[in-house]
């Protein structure tokens, strides 16, 4: 190559090198002014195009407005902890802006905020969006809503309302929310009312759980609230509602553990066919519940009103069948009761605990119809009272033909009773002994003396097996059998408080249960070896 070429060739190269600065420069210039991070008015953003996503606040101000543009760009997404280092108290979204999302767990965690107005346009509040806002009042939430995210509100502890009313305080759903997140205002403790909206159709798992402060709920008379599911309203203080009349199911534990200033009375609707375990457990101011007509309800959870223990009636459908376990557990106002022409199945301690009914007006029956279980009436008992010695009615549920106990149904006390020979029972509470069963009863089935108030249970030597708590939650310190050759159930003596006496037993007899036992370190049950039956 001659030196005339070189320097024709450096002289193209150098041409090109700068036609290739000047585009790129270009370039550069074109896509920073169409992105990049910038800051202004305090708000640091992200451009994307003719859009921005404000990433942070980092002004002073206390009270912010977010306006609809920055540097005539529409502000179109919040990015998760925008605000998280902001001293604001007071949030506002300026009215012009026409499209918005926030990121998930967009504000969580935000301590400052008191107030926020959201814009109109959202039509989303995602996951976690707003928890653990604990300083959170009031935010005003646009009807357009559609969706509220898992734990959008969870743990905001301040939080009382999101309308407009500072008068009556109510958390008002969006009017066109269909989905409402599992735990959206769990541990919010401070709402007291809660107004739903007429196009959502399941009250999530654990959305209103441990409310403490919830006392009103609306569903509305256009709901279309199908499904409560579980804990939805747990440990809250629900008091008057009524139920959707679209309402299918009800979730476990759904209203449980109501225990303050509650609801007294609760109509199922027709629709209903499921109520899951331990729906209402716990509600203790529950005295009546009742099934609308026609009612299609075909299942019943396990321990779905155990510990209602002010619950006085109730009449189930003829549509069920079974009568779960612990269904009506320590229910001690349950006096009057038919088990109905169709159920075929009592579950285990479904009606256990109830021995300490504070009525003498005791209606325990068994439908006409029914050929799978009885009512058997005991000699009656007496009580000293202000007008003189009482008689009182007791009663055992059984299976038909009187081979198994299922409960005691009473109001037994031994330290009422009169022990003299118009009362032999009251000492030793022999009624078990009674001509009617002393031939046939051969299991005590569990929780069956749940809550008694006797000292004392003898158990006759046709009785070959016990079942688990038998005796829990009494006051039985002695338990006599006649014949100590039977079957107790591993958890038989589950659910006693100081020493239980055990006697008639030999120690071969109960050797293996008595170790297990101990390893368990239940060491106040104390067998004893050949001690006499009482007198």
């Amino acid at each position: 190559m001659t030196s005339k070429q070189k320097i024709i060739l450096v002289s193209v190269l150098v041409v090109v090198a700068v036609i290739l600065v000047a585009v790129g420069g270009y370039f550069i210039a074109v896509f920073s002014s169409a992105s990049g991070q910038r800051t202004s008015g305090g708000f640091t953003y992200d451009v994307d195009g003719k859009t921005v996503t404000i990433i942070s606040y980092t002004g002073n101000d206390t009270t912010v407005t977010v306006p609809a543009k920055i540097g005539g760009r529409r502000v179109a997404k919040i990015a998760k902890g925008a605000f998280s280092s902001s001293k604001a108290t007071s949030l506002v979204f300026d009215d012009d802006i026409a499209q918005i999302t926030f990121e998930d767990e967009c504000f969580k965690g935000q301590t400052t905020l008191t107030y926020i107005q959201l814009p109109s346009a959202l039509k989303e509040i995602p996951e976690s969006c707003f928890e653990d806002c604990t300083a959170l009042e009031h935010i005003v939430i646009p009807g357009g809503v559609t969706s509220i995210g898992v734990s959008a509100f969870e743990g905001c502890t301040s939080l009382t309302y999101t309308g407009n009313d500072s008068t009556n305080k109510v958390v008002t759903l969006p009017s066109e929310l269909k989905t409402l997140g599992d735990s959206a205002f769990k541990d919010c403790t401070k709402i007291s009312s809660v107004k739903f909206g007429g196009k959502l159709q399941t009250v999530s798992e654990s959305s209103f759980e441990s409310c403490t402060q919830l006392s009103k709920i609306d569903f509305g008379t256009d709901s279309a609230v199908s499904k409560i599911e579980e804990k939805a309203f747990y440990k809250t203080r629900v008091n008057g509602f009524t139920l959707p009349e679209a309402l299918t199911s009800i979730g476990e534990y759904a209203f449980a553990d109501d225990t303050s200033s509650s609801f007294t009375t609760l109509t199922i609707p027709s629709s209903v066919t499921i109520i899951d375990d331990y729906a209402f457990s716990g509600c203790t101011y529950l005295k009546t519940v009742t099934f609308a007509e026609n009612s299609e309800i075909k299942n019943l959870g396990e321990g779905v009103f155990k510990n209602c223990s002010y619950l006085s009636s109730i009449t189930l459908p003829d549509t069920i069948t079974q009568i779960p376990a612990l269904a009506f557990n320590g229910c001690g106002r349950l006096v009057k009761f038919t088990i109905g022409a169709n159920v075929e199945k009592i579950g285990e301690g479904a009606f256990g605990g109830i021995a300490n009914l504070s009525s003498s007006a005791i209606e325990f029956t068994v439908a006409d119809g029914n050929k799978n279980f009885t009512v058997v009436k005991l000699d009656d008992y007496y009580k000293v009272g202000t007008d003189g010695n009482t008689a009182k009615s007791h009663y055992l549920l059984m299976n038909a033909d009187k081979s198994e106990l299922l409960a005691y149904i009473g109001q037994f006390n031994f330290d009422d009773c009169i022990n003299d020979a118009e009362n032999p029972n009251a000492d030793s509470f022999k009624f078990l002994i009674s001509a009617d069963i002393s031939k046939t009863l051969k299991k005590i089935g569990a929780y069956a003396f749940s809550g008694l108030r006797a000292d004392k249970l003898c158990i006759p030597n046709t009785v070959k097996e016990i079942g688990a708590g038998f005796i829990s939650g009494s006051e039985v310190k002695t338990v006599y059998f006649e014949d100590g050759r039977c079957t107790l159930d591993e958890k038989a003596f589950d659910g006693i408080s100081g020493t239980l006496r055990v006697l008639g037993f030999t120690e071969g007899d109960v050797k293996e249960f008595i170790d297990a036992l101990n390893e368990e370190g239940n060491n106040d049950v104390q067998f004893s070896v050949g001690v006499n039956w009482p007198d």
